[in-house]
């Protein structure tokens, strides 16, 4: 096996670490934090509300990894884009989420104040 064959391989092996699983992984974790707060109350506070300070940072984060591997596996045919465009997607629905209650929480403090 000469050096370009290694090289070869060592560039298959890079391509298929870029799949968008961290991605996917990350949006689901986002979402499903989105539920925590729903628990039946026989579950302890802590498991319940502390996964909500996580939702935005962590829909970000799939957002932005999915960018990035979409982005790296422009040029690859092969390429399962799948994982990726569900990482974005789930992350942005976790943003918009976060976002929405936050602007419903505002308008509805300023109806109240009135």
């Amino acid at each position: 096996m000469d050096s370009t064959q290694q090289v070869d391989a060592r560039e298959e092996e890079a391509r298929q670490r870029v799949t968008g699983t961290w991605s996917l992984v990350l949006g689901a974790i986002a979402v499903v934090s989105i539920v925590c707060p729903m628990l039946p109350e026989y579950v302890p506070n802590v498991v319940r509300y502390f996964p909500v300070y996580f939702i935005l940072p962590l829909g970000l984060w799939a957002v932005g990894s999915g960018a990035i591997a979409l982005r790296r596996m422009r040029d690859d045919e092969e390429a399962s884009r799948a994982r990726a465009r569900a990482g974005v997607c789930l992350g942005t629905v976790a943003v918009v989420t976060v976002v929405g209650v936050i602007i419903w929480f505002c308008l509805s403090m300023a109806a109240v104040s009135k």
